[in-house]
């Protein structure tokens, strides 16, 4: 009979809707699979976790194995040692079973550390708490206090907590959070090259994903400690009955057989990762039966939950009827709660029409919005990253790093576009020089056009960097300031959002939408841009693809190969 325990990411994947429960015990597809090595790899907790353990050199590994009973034997085995520090030390509690990041023993207390590459400011926390007011853990106006953003993280130690109490009932379980600390400043240069990197297969929690060892003086981080080790007994109190309670339910589906737990549809459905296209296990499918193939899908609506009203929400009285096309939605409901039109509302309201009447729909002050704009035309994109272990010093964890440009430059009506780009080839703080370069590009006039915030905010982070920095006398950091203030970037995100419509665009304003909708509906811009055009074996004209998909493409090729010089840790 095959075990199916319950653990920590069980109980976060059935926090958002207990049917997942199934599907993730079962292996469904989701549409991430595939990615999942690699977006560890960028979100680099395995870093974090691999600094975490540097600080505990009396630390050593237990039971870190795909039988979960042997695992916790072992585990067992090596607590007869007092104190003692254990990694991934392994507990069961009937069906459910924790391993702990990092767990010290000291008598008749047990410390157990949770390791999150989430940002923590401890500065800002110790001056609301010498102030006399709540911790950045906490929402006074939330039902059990706590803020949304932390809950997730604490109901995780809550987790651990509740098996560590059934194992010891005698002891005294105290949680901590061990997160990167946001306003401690790096000391050291290079800290990413300090780590070898392994993998690791635990099969209880997922599978295979990566590991890494550091390799630098232990001494020296522990000196200049960027790690902020966090009481948080008080938060996991508020939340433990609930999680216990919560467990409890969702381990009676695992145990003694497995069992799928009903939920009713509901917009929350909108971002489920079982939403797959194909295949013969579709956990979306399962759950909505012929709802689920209908077309346009209520689903697919601009900010649909936000449709009659947040709390409750239009679709999910319709969806309990069993109407899910978006023409089920009454036109005249489609409005704020009160029956306004608001910049929601007025977007559903041209994604309906147009859907509805199949037609693509521009709004006439578009094009007066576009002819206005001046030349040059700088169509920009920035790459960057927000690492969590900071790679320079004086930097803090999870500031911004711009490694890359590129740049569309039409310097007049119809002139053909003329590419421009730069990348950061020296490991060494890039920004100042990524602004700089970017200043000899775009110069002091035209419009410089962007897709979304991401190039403003990115800019102003820049601009605090150089202050930071001792920058603040610089001509770039003055020319930062003046184009930041001149109005020349345009958002065409908001262009799009407000003043068009395709309806190969669906509920999406995403570039990587717009620019297919575009490209493959209108024959002039793919006359313009002919050497994009790819012509199908039949001779006839094959889906093409967009320049905007092959520059993604290049970039992303582009971040691979200068990963694996100057930003990658070590791979032995």
């Amino acid at each position: 009979m095959i075990t199916h325990f319950l653990t920590k990411s069980d109980f976060k994947v059935a926090r958002t809707c207990p049917t997942k429960l199934y599907y993730r015990k079962l292996g469904y597809p989701t549409r991430e699979d595939g990615d999942e090595y690699l977006t560890a790899l960028a979100d680099q907790g395995y870093l974090v976790e691999a600094l975490a353990r540097a600080l505990y050199p009396d630390g050593r590994w237990v039971g870190y194995r795909d039988d979960v009973e042997s695992a916790a034997w072992d585990t067992m085995a090596a607590l007869a040692a007092d104190p003692c520090t254990l990694f991934e030390a392994t507990f069961i509690s009937g069906s459910r079973m924790a391993r702990a990041d990092i767990l010290i023993k000291r008598g008749r207390v047990i410390e157990l550390i949770e390791i999150k590459s989430c940002g923590f400011d401890r500065q800002k926390n110790d001056e609301l708490l010498h102030a006399g007011q709540p911790s950045l853990f906490h929402a006074p106006r939330a039902a059990d206090g706590l803020h949304t953003a932390w809950r997730p993280y604490i109901e995780d130690a809550a987790f651990q907590v509740s098996i560590l109490q059934d194992v010891f009932p005698d002891l005294e379980i105290v949680p901590y959070l061990l997160m990167p600390d946001k306003s401690r400043p790096c000391p050291v240069d290079g800290l990413h090259h300090r780590f070898a990197l392994r993998s690791l297969t635990g099969a209880a929690e997922g599978g295979q994903g990566p590991s890494a060892e550091y390799t630098g003086d232990g001494r020296e981080l522990r000196r200049g400690l960027i790690l902020a080790r966090v009481d948080v007994r008080a938060e996991v109190a508020r939340v433990l009955p609930d999680v216990r309670r919560r467990a409890d339910d969702f381990a009676a589906h695992l145990m003694p057989t497995l069992r799928r737990a009903p939920q009713p549809l509901s917009v929350d459905c909108r971002h489920c990762e079982y939403r797959v296209a194909d295949g013969e296990r579709r956990g979306f499918h399962d759950c909505w039966g012929a709802l689920a193939e209908v077309t346009p899908h209520i689903l697919d609506l601009y900010h649909v939950s936000e449709l009659g009203g947040r709390k409750e929400p239009l679709a999910n009285r319709l969806l309990a009827e069993g109407k899910a096309t978006l023409f089920d939605i009454p036109e005249r409901l489609i409005a704020r709660s009160d029956g306004s039109q608001g910049e929601v509302s007025r977007r559903q309201l041209r994604q309906y029409r147009g859907l509805r009447d199949q037609r693509e729909e521009i709004d006439p002050e578009l094009g007066a919005r576009l002819r206005a704009l001046p030349y040059p035309h700088y169509f920009v994109d920035f790459e960057t990253c927000a690492p969590a272990v900071p790679r320079y010093r004086g930097m803090r964890p999870f500031e911004t790093i711009a490694f890359q440009w590129c740049c569309q430059t039409i310097a007049a009506p119809d002139a053909p576009p003329q590419h421009a780009e730069w990348l950061q080839t020296a490991d060494a703080f890039p920004n100042s020089a990524f602004a700089g370069a970017l200043r000899r590009q775009v110069g002091d006039s035209g419009a410089v056009l962007v897709w979304g915030s991401h190039e403003a905010t990115v800019l102003h982070a820049i601009q605090r960097q150089m202050t930071e920095r001792g920058e603040a006398d610089s001509e770039i950091f003055t020319w930062l300031g003046d184009f930041l203030t001149s109005g020349r970037l345009v958002d065409m995100h908001q262009l799009a959002l407000k003043h068009y419509f395709h309806p190969r665009m669906g509920g999406s304003t995403s570039l990587k939408v717009v620019a297919d909708a575009v490209w493959q509906s209108d024959a002039t811009v793919r006359a313009r841009l002919p050497h994009y055009v790819q012509p199908a074996a039949d001779g006839g004209l094959a889906a093409p693809t967009p320049p905007y998909r092959r520059s993604r493409w290049a970039s992303a090729r582009c971040r691979s190969s200068k990963a694996q010089g100057p930003f990658w840790p070590t791979t032995p």
